[in-house]
């Protein structure tokens, strides 16, 4: 086990006079001994504190949720169309022909896998349509898919489930903690269909997320100050009060 040891110096300094420079404090000879007296203890106090180094570590893992979608043939869809690359590649003929046969589905709803299978069946029977490739199925889905969370997840040629790249997030997972064990407290309850990247791996332990380390002083050496007494913040807003009346009885006088 690796020991950490974090010392909290930030009372150890002595104030600059401005004629020595824009920096405003240094650290004496005697505070610089009892830095390093505290480091050489290496005891917990109110200003050292010892940890494991795992106390820092986390992995950073990558969460996936499926796409779900829908097909709607939509006016906006064909107009999005126009701005795709695959589309404009079309000849006005092909282009024109995809539009009529589009445009009688208008407003219906389709299941995702409905697009594919309907253009590749049009296309045998109206030379017209042209080659049906995948880019033009992604153009097609570009433009008239619609995000449905009700809708089934979207599944590849090998029944892989397909991620929404728009609901990609990414998890600090802290070290010695179980990754299923921190996707079950900390996301599934409100993403349940999300689910861990297993080829996000780190390149050093070839485990399932980057590992990192993060340090935060402010965590390990907050010290709480309690809030200031109403009264004490009401006499100071009174008091303030007065003043910005006074001011303006001057202005106006």
């Amino acid at each position: 086990m690796s020991i950490a040891q974090l010392i909290d110096a930030t009372s150890l300094y002595t104030p600059m006079r401005k004629s020595e420079g824009n920096k405003k404090r240094a650290i004496s000879g005697e505070q610089t001994r009892q830095i390093v007296d505290t480091y050489s203890a290496f005891e917990p106090t109110d200003t050292s504190k010892i940890f494991d180094y795992e106390e820092f570590g986390y992995r950073r893992v990558k969460v996936l949720r499926p796409l779900r979608m829908k097909i709607v043939i939509t006016e906006d869809g064909f107009d999005s169309l126009d701005t795709d690359k695959t589309w404009n590649k079309l000849s006005d003929a092909q282009k024109e022909a995809w539009t009529s046969t589009l445009i009688a589905h208008a407003g219906q709803e389709h299941e995702y896998d409905w697009l594919e299978s309907f253009a590749k069946s049009v296309a045998k029977k109206n030379a017209t349509l042209g080659k049906v490739g995948k880019p033009l199925i992604k153009a097609f889905v570009g433009a008239f898919g619609v995000r449905d969370p009700d809708a089934e997840p979207v599944r590849d040629g090998k029944g892989n489930i397909v991620p929404d790249d728009c609901l990609t997030d990414f998890e600090n997972v802290p070290l010695g903690t179980s990754i299923e064990d921190y996707m079950d407290s900390e996301v599934l309850p409100w993403a349940g269909d999300a689910y861990v990247d297993q080829s996000y791996c780190d390149d050093q332990d070839e485990g399932v997320g980057v590992v990192g380390y993060e340090i935060n002083f402010n965590r390990y050496f907050y010290r709480y100050q309690p809030p200031r007494d109403l009264g004490e913040i009401d006499d100071d807003l009174k008091a303030v009060e007065a003043d910005i009346s006074a001011v303006l009885t001057e202005v106006t006088e």
